[in-house]
């Protein structure tokens, strides 16, 4: 990892990051937003994996109301991963651990950072061990940098966005985490921003998704207009969907113009269409009940 980190051309004192009193971090570089291609965002192939067979005892503090369902839960992935092929992305489907209630949660276990793959220590302790076969199968195509120890970061505190990362500081993600993640990023030529993540939500992405380039879907009562103020002075279009609908601002958006989003929320559904995109939904109700969402399930490296 000493090697890894002596080719990162950007130094630590160039990558400090400075606090605003809306919650908003930056790096001191500044804000490099424009330029955004979906020629970057991979959606060509993906790893999935499958529902544990105790994954009635996933962790669930958030969204799920109800004890998860495994086999409820298995037929709903099944669609997710046909909603994924019906777009024309190759899945490669690992089977599930019945050591790992999570393990179908499999963007938290790996981070792709363009041709390499950051494996983070994850910010549950009862979900390490998730990424062993995920560094396996994403090493046979991407560099594999491991964070250091002592530095803990959720794969759902990281969207990209428009050539730069957007960063969550979390419960599950600390500051060595993003600190980490910042300087690998910036070694292969993308800006970050950091957002603190209120404690009414569990990672960035559940509550920030980008459909397109130049566009972020947000749900009010989470993060704030002024936390977002850097962004959409830029000209970033944002799509806020009621607090009611926070569950359904995580979504994947496609090249074709088509989106991915859970299925019952009719006004999340309103606002995309009324953007020009048209929509496929999935019936997430028993993903949900383990605090999962869409980008959850799935891990784009090409």
């Amino acid at each position: 990892m000493e090697e890894c980190l002596d080719i990162v051309s950007v130094n630590r004192d160039f990558l400090s990051s400075l606090a605003y009193k809306n919650g908003y971090v930056t790096s001191s570089f500044g804000l490099w937003l424009m330029g955004g291609e979906w020629s970057r965002r991979k959606r060509a192939r993906a790893i999935v994996r499958e529902v544990s067979s105790n994954f009635n005892q996933a962790i669930s503090s958030y969204f799920g109301t109800q004890t998860p369902d495994p086999i409820a839960a298995s037929y709903a992935h099944a669609d997710y991963v046909a909603a994924l092929r019906e777009h024309g992305v190759e899945v490669d489907v690992l089977p599930g651990l019945s050591e790992h209630p999570d393990c179908t949660f499999v963007e938290d276990a790996a981070i792709v950072v363009d041709g390499a793959v950051v494996i983070p220590h994850m910010g549950h302790p009862s979900r390490e061990g998730e990424q062993e076969v995920i560094r396996e199968v994403l090493g046979e195509h991407l560099e594999v940098l491991e964070m250091p120890q002592g530095a803990v970061m959720d794969g759902g505190d990281a969207v990209f966005f428009d050539d730069q990362y957007l960063l969550g500081m979390s419960k599950r993600t600390n500051a060595a985490g993003v600190d980490f993640f910042q300087q690998v990023a910036a070694s292969r030529g993308f800006d970050s921003m950091i957002f603190e993540v209120p404690d009414s939500t569990l990672h960035l992405t559940t509550i920030c998704s980008s459909p397109k380039p130049g566009m972020l879907v947000t749900a009010e009562g989470h993060m704030t207009p002024e936390q977002l103020a850097p962004l959409s002075d830029e000209g970033v279009e944002i799509l806020w969907v009621p607090n009611e609908e926070s569950y359904a601002a995580n979504i994947i958006g496609f090249e074709s113009g088509s989106v991915m989003i859970s299925a019952n929320y009719p006004e999340t559904k309103r606002v995309l269409e009324a953007a020009g995109f048209s929509t496929r939904s999935v019936d997430m109700e028993h993903i949900r009940a383990a605090d999962g969402s869409l980008t959850c399930c799935s891990i784009f490296y090409q």
